[in-house]
């Protein structure tokens, strides 16, 4: 019974007054329907986002999968470049002499050492033969310069090394006297300092008495203060004189001695004085006309007729008396130590070892001046024996014998017989019929090759010296390895940065000039699970994908792992978790709404024909070349299999 039935089955029972009850009481079956008919609504709304319900009317002709495998992931930059060789070299000369002969061809094998071509040397060889006449020239005048400074510093050598005895006997001389000197020097210090102090005393005692009889004269001459003039006028004669009897007093203890030359000093203005009573003279005697009592008495007189006042005459200090008692006794000394003697033989022979000394310095300066003249003669024939010219042109010489700077093949060769080396004639050069204007060849190793590429802005961060890479060619099915051995630092009109690629493994199939790409591992994970970017989703739990729990094609059912992702590229993602195992399918997407819609075409419920990459099967996809996961490319690269983005 259809529900329209069922309402006008109730619509026609008769009316009867009863107790009203609950709507869902008084309709039990219309609750019941309206509730299945809710429940498989909603229902049907889950398993139809589900996918459960697709068929052809839908759409979609398959859903997209991935078979879990585990494989490498790798994150890499893309490029496209030249085949170059790794190491080139050009063969160059700066040499403008005419080439004489050629060793080799263009294609041929050489090794580091073998000879290019050789230039033609005639007039080379006649500028040396010039210079070296030159050379011979100015050594033989140098030469004759040099021996004869040899001969003066042989000469000054001779004569400072002959006076060398005359110097040391000198020394010897000088030092036999001066310890005898020295121990008789000795003997009489106690009786030259004696006599050295009496005659400080004497000097001073003089000087006292030549201005106490100038004041005393004055005093007399002007009868004023002409008693205390004579006071202190007798007291310098007592001091002076004193016992002194008329007649000659030695003072000295040697006319010769130092001792009595400095007595003659000490007296200077004493005895240059002259009075009425005194006689004195330059020598080491001193002449007494009067006794000091006699002086003293004549000045009474003379005062006291002046002034009526008689003067007391008092004792002085002897000086002169006391001097000459320590001269003599001095004298003794010297006489009993034969200082005399002694003294003489040591002034003699200190200055004779003195005036050696200098005339051995003057030998020794004569010796310094010969030698820097001599030194001076052997560098101009050092510099004369040697020429930079003909250094030179020698060396030019070895040059003209062009050699090969490294082992390799001759790529290009730019010398004719006849013509200038490295001229603007034209040379050979394989797969080219250009020239080369500044090398004579160039040398390239064919078994060691390289690929020149760009990187663009946006990778050039990730690009890291050292990195592997990959390289294929259209030329060979082969892939070869390589490293990342080269970035420009700056970047180039186009904003990308040169780099190379050094190809590590042999390089059969390969040749110069051949285009290649090249894969730069950024980064790489090993034995992983990954699937497609799309396929991983998120909700409030985390990130999850859609594994396969049973049907086919557009039929299959899907229940949510929750997952963690690791490392990716544009196109693939690594995931885990405890309940995926290998050969799980899991959906290429993680939006169920999502399929490979078509137009009129047939719906194919098959899973489709799988492919490998990286050892994991992506349903739907297209292929790529095992090993690549290329998200970044700097030159041409294959688009992205079918089920990533």
């Amino acid at each position: 019974m259809s529900s329209k039935d069922i309402y006008s089955s109730l619509e026609k029972e008769p009316k009867t007054k009863v107790k009203k009850k609950g709507f869902i009481k008084r309709h039990k079956v219309f609750s019941v329907i309206i509730a299945l008919i809710l429940v498989a609504t909603i229902v049907f709304g889950v398993l139809f986002s589900m996918g459960v319900f697709s068929d052809k009317k839908s759409g979609y002709s398959y859903i997209r999968t991935t078979t879990l495998s585990k494989g490498n992931l790798e994150d890499s930059i893309s490029s496209t470049g030249t085949i170059e060789s790794a190491k080139t070299s050009n063969v160059t000369t700066s040499l403008n002499y005419t080439v004489k002969s050629i060793a080799v061809a263009v294609g041929d094998s050489v090794k580091k050492g073998d000879v290019i071509c050789t230039l033609d040397t005639k007039e080379l060889e006649e500028q040396i033969a010039t210079e070296r006449k030159n050379i011979s020239k100015a050594v033989k005048s140098a030469q004759t310069s040099y021996n004869s400074s040899k001969s003066s510093y042989d000469s000054a050598v001779s004569n400072l090394n002959s006076y060398k005895s005359t110097l040391n006997s000198a020394k010897s001389d000088y030092n036999s006297a001066k310890t005898p000197y020295l121990t008789a020097k000795s003997a009489i210090s106690s009786a030259q300092k004696a006599y050295n102090k009496a005659l400080s005393n004497y000097n001073i005692a003089g000087s006292n008495l030549v201005v106490a009889q100038n004041n005393y004269n004055k005093a007399v001459s002007n009868n004023k203060g002409v008693v205390s003039a004579a006071k202190k006028y007798i007291q310098a004669i007592q001091d002076l004189y004193g016992k002194c009897s008329v007649g000659s007093v030695d003072i000295s203890d040697s006319s010769a001695s130092s001792t009595s030359n400095q007595s003659d000093s000490n007296n200077k203005g004493f005895n240059s004085q002259s009075t009425n009573n005194i006689s004195a003279s330059s020598s080491n005697t001193v002449a007494v006309n009067q006794t000091a009592d006699d002086m003293c008495l004549s000045v009474q007189k003379k005062v006291y007729s002046l002034t009526n006042t008689t003067v007391p005459i008092s004792s002085g200090s002897n000086t002169l008396y006391k001097l000459g008692q320590k001269a003599a006794a001095l004298q003794e000394a010297k006489t009993t130590s034969n200082y005399q003697n002694l003294e003489s033989a040591y002034t003699t022979a200190k200055s004779t070892y003195e005036n050696a000394k200098q005339t051995n310095s003057q030998y020794e300066d004569a010796v310094k001046q010969a030698k820097s003249q001599l030194n001076q003669a052997s560098d101009q024939l050092q510099e004369a024996q040697s020429s930079d010219t003909l250094d030179e042109l020698e060396s030019q010489i070895d040059d003209c014998t062009i050699k090969a700077n490294q082992s390799g093949t001759i790529v290009s060769l730019n010398a004719t017989v006849g013509s200038a080396a490295g001229g603007s004639n034209s040379g050979t050069a394989m797969g080219s019929n250009s020239s080369s204007q500044s090398a004579v060849a160039t040398i390239s190793d064919l078994n060691k090759l390289k690929v020149s590429i760009t990187i663009s802005e946006a990778d050039i961060n990730n690009a890291k010296l050292g990195l592997s890479c990959y390289i294929t060619s259209d030329a060979t099915d082969a892939t070869y390895n390589g490293t990342l051995s080269q970035i420009d630092p700056i970047a180039n009109e186009e904003g990308s940065f040169g780099a190379e690629v050094t190809i590590d493994d042999k390089t059969s199939g390969l040749s110069i000039g051949m285009n290649a790409s090249v894969e730069i591992v950024v980064s790489s994970t090993d034995n992983v699970f990954f699937v497609p970017i799309d396929a991983v989703g998120k909700d409030d739990k985390g990130k999850f994908v859609y594994r396969k729990t049973g049907g086919s094609g557009t039929d299959m059912t899907f229940e949510k792992v929750y997952v963690t992702t690791g490392e990716k590229n544009d196109y693939y993602i690594e995931i885990s978790s405890k309940k995926l195992a290998e050969g799980d399918i899991v959906r290429s997407s993680s939006n169920l709404s999502e399929g490979i819609e078509t137009t009129g075409e047939t719906a194919d419920n098959s899973e489709n024909s799988n492919f490998s990459m990286f050892g994991g099967n992506m349903s739907g996809g297209g292929n790529m070349p095992s090993g690549f996961s290329n998200n970044k490319s700097s030159g041409n690269m294959s688009s992205p299999p079918s089920g990533g983005r």
